[in-house]
């Protein structure tokens, strides 16, 4: 190959106009997704943010301010919460100089992505098999792949064009041995990492079973120069790399981001998988020939992550490869190629396939704690065959015999084939968002700083036409949606809807919201009631009413703060200076006996005095049982440090969920009102509010007899509840000579505006004076346990 395959390369972007259409008739109108809100206007946002800032402050790329994006206030580095888009911005920001059109340049790198993975698989193809019709069949094959138009919401997932280039640069390595090759290896590599977390993990786990697959099979395993070459190639990757993935370390430090093995499963794809398609695929799709019209949107089996069939042209072609090339010169690429299919397929099952093997990975390859939707995994099965596919048409073309045209006539009728059966048009579109209102325009042109509320403040895909909105303004807005969210925005959720609520006003005051825009005009706030009131209407619009905060002596008088009445005092503690019980923790899976789920401890003691004011610490320690740690290991710990009150001073999480690691303290002053999450920011702390080990302690002094009932205020992951206490009863639990008589306790949590949250509990204490829990019923919404008291001591 001694010039650059412009040929191919002109075919490809033809193909791609043919294969998007009709999005070259409407780049500028219309968004190449199927949905909106959602996805792709979180990609269109990230795209948003980042041009607008490589246009305004450029620097922010080399300073780690571009992570500082505006969306969840007041929450730090909030664009490491997904994918960044850094690298696909730099791509595009030609096309954005020049038409400052954020959809067009959406659209333009969904283009592009098909295009450039079509030309580097080429590239690849034809450097491994020396074939010219193989590559550019495999150049079709992996640049229009079902599995991208299954993922047409997710823009990021497009941005497979550099793993060819790293294999191309991993083959020329074993060949040659030169430095240059391993520098142009970890290039490429860190290229793909760059441009997506998912990618960074999967890429460097197939580059690895290939390099093997290759040392194996050119008989160099043993080489110290190509490990030594490889080992160069990774240390110029990992510091490439370095820089983006430090925004994201330590997010995860901070917010405790990360999937487990049971968030894992709910991903994972399954063999059927490989024989499903995308709906819109014209042969297999819409014929419902590898999908069943019947089949329910919201079924765990459907959905993007399990459609992954690669098409019966790949397929036949990539045995012929693996035949034909193991038994021939090809065999170390075969090998290679079979490495990287087998291992893609079998962490594509996530956990509940070779659940030891996924296991190995989870715990010990960096990065794979990220991995949701092991799912993905598919796309190296999918780059190994379409590699073998090449191979398999190059042995078929040598096998001819040579008579004019017929090595021709099968490339045509093998590439036509494959083409036929990847045909997804006319391309999903939905129209373009408006990325220009009044409302925007206004919040734009007003003076001075301020954070925004756009209401109804949603938990989820809700807040992403906003979050386009505040393209327009630049300014901080509470609103957010991600791959990850802050710790404290439920509880946000839970009280700001409530605007224009006292409670709801107070929380925008502490936050430092400036103003709040509504769809409407909120209710109870004419101009003849308005007075002093500190939510001052400012702009209306057809679409939006904009209102501002303005509190002064006057509105906190007219709109005191709404602090609930103070709960009962606490009694004396059940026990003297220390008490300790173990649990049984029964999982209760439509057997009423339950099976054993793994170890709960409580523990609290009084501490000697000092001048921290720390009079009591309480802790609960939990570890799961062996057969669940297959697919949710926990040995977590959580303390909180207690004043003569009962009211927290400081709460403690160690968690330790497989390869997840969170330690964060939460700080309470209850003489400011106030709580802070780690780093995060300072919340508004209700009056004798508690954590939920201080709150289990205070309430066990209180009075419980039968009929007695109270309310007390409880934090819990950021949110506030008030706990509704009620002793119902005496009831007679256990069986047999193990039977006792307990007082029946049952806590009701409710959320702003009265909603109760999911959990449900009930508790059987001890009817003596130390109110022993004998056993908790628990039903978390994922599941209900049993906690039965194994042993207790105290002093």
């Amino acid at each position: 190959m001694t010039r650059p395959p412009v040929r191919a390369f002109v075919l490809y972007l033809l193909s791609a106009t043919a294969l998007t259409w009709p999005l070259v008739l409407h780049p500028f109108s219309r968004l190449a997704a199927p949905i909106g809100p959602g996805d792709p206007y979180l990609n269109l946002w990230i795209l948003g943010w980042d041009l607008r800032t490589l246009g305004s402050d450029p620097l922010a790329l080399l300073t780690g301010r571009v992570f500082q994006a505006n969306i969840f206030f007041p929450a730090e580095q909030t664009l490491a919460f997904s994918d960044h888009l850094l690298l696909q911005a730099l791509i595009v920001w030609p096309l954005w100089a020049v038409t400052h059109d954020l959809v067009f340049c959406y659209n333009a790198l969904l283009f592009l992505s098909f295009l450039a993975s079509a030309w580097t698989m080429y590239l690849l193809a034809r450097a491994v098999t020396g074939s010219a019709a193989g590559a550019c069949l495999a150049g079709f094959a992996w640049g229009f792949l079902p599995f991208r138009y299954a993922h047409l919401l997710h823009l990021q997932l497009q941005s497979l064009y550099f793993l060819p280039l790293a294999f191309l640069f991993l083959h020329r390595l074993m060949a040659g041995r030169r430095r240059r090759d391993a520098a142009w290896l970890g290039v490429c590599a860190a290229l793909q990492a760059i441009s997506s977390v998912y990618w960074g993990v999967i890429g460097a786990i197939g580059l690895v079973a290939g390099a093997t697959g290759l040392m194996i099979g050119i008989g160099r395993w043993r080489s110290l120069l190509i490990v030594r070459r490889l080992v160069l190639a990774g240390v110029l990757g990992a510091a490439l790399v370095a820089p983006v993935a430090w925004p994201y370390w330590q997010v995860q430090r901070r917010e405790g981001f990360s999937r487990n093995l049971y968030e894992a499963a709910q991903h994972a794809a399954s063999p059927a998988s490989y024989l499903r398609v995308p709906p819109g695929n014209l042969l297999y799709g819409r014929t419902g020939l590898l999908r069943a019209q019947s089949d329910a949107t919201g079924s765990r089996r459907n959905g993007p992550e399990r459609e992954l069939f690669p098409g019966l042209t790949v397929l036949a072609l990539a045995a012929v490869g693996v035949w034909r090339g193991w038994r021939g010169d090809a065999r170390p690429t075969a090998l290679a190629m079979l490495l990287v299919a087998g291992l893609g397929f079998v962490l594509s099952s996530g956990p509940d396939g070779f659940r030891w093997l996924y296991s190995l990975f989870h715990r010990g390859v960096f990065g794979f704690q990220a991995i949701r939707a092991p799912g993905r995994f598919g796309a190296l099965t999918a780059f190994s065959l379409v590699v073998l596919a090449a191979l398999g048409l190059r042995e078929l073309m040598r096998a001819l015999p040579p008579r004019a045209g017929r090595s021709r006539a099968l490339a045509l009728g093998a590439t036509g084939l494959l083409v036929l059966e990847f045909v997804n048009v006319p391309l999903p579109t939905v129209p373009a968002p408006r990325l220009s209102t009044p409302a925007g325009e206004w919040l734009a042109a007003a003076e001075g700083p301020g954070a925004v509320l756009y209401l109804p403040l949603d938990a989820d895909l809700g807040n992403t036409p906003p979050m386009l909105d505040s393209l327009q303004h630049g300014r901080p807005i509470v609103n957010g949606y991600s791959g990850q969210r802050p710790s404290f925005y439920m509880g946000l959720v839970d009280r700001l809807n409530t605007v224009p609520s006292a409670e709801a006003l107070w929380e925008l005051r502490d936050l430092g919201v400036r103003f709040v825009v509504s769809p409407a005009a909120l209710p109870g706030m004419s101009e003849a009631a308005l007075g002093p009131f500190p939510l001052v209407e400012r702009a209306r619009f057809a679409e939006a009413v904009i209102y501002e905060m303005t509190w002064s002596e006057e509105a906190e008088a007219l709109v005191p703060r709404p602090d609930p009445p103070p709960p009962m005092p606490p009694g004396a503690m059940p026990f003297v200076t220390r008490e300790r019980a173990v649990y049984r923790v029964m999982w209760l899976s439509g057997s009423a006996l339950g099976v054993p789920a793994g170890e709960a401890t409580l523990t609290a003691e009084r501490l000697p005095e000092g001048g921290a004011g720390e009079a009591w610490q309480a802790a609960v320690a939990l570890r799961t049982a062996g057969w669940v740690s297959q697919f949710f290991e926990a040995h977590d710990r959580l303390e909180t440090w207690i004043d003569a009150s009962l009211l927290p001073l400081r709460h403690e999480q160690h968690l330790r969920e497989g390869r997840r690691v969170v330690d964060r303290t939460t700080r309470f002053d209850h003489a400011a009102g106030t709580f802070r999450i780690a780093d995060g920011p300072t919340l508004r702390l209700p009056p004798q509010g508690r954590d939920g080990l201080s709150a289990f302690l205070y309430a066990r002094t209180l009075p419980l007899a039968p009929g007695f009932k109270t309310a007390f205020p409880v934090l819990e992951g950021g949110r506030t509840y008030t706990v509704s206490l009620a002793a119902e009863g005496t009831e007679r639990i256990g069986k047999g000579a193990d039977a006792v008589d307990a007082l029946r306790v049952v806590p009701q949590f409710l959320g702003s505006g009265g909603r109760q949250r999911a959990l449900k509990i009930t508790l059987f204490l001890s009817p003596d004076a130390r109110r022993v829990p004998i056993l908790i019923l628990l039903d978390a919404g994922f599941g209900s346990f049993r906690l039965e008291l194994a042993s207790y001591e105290s002093e």
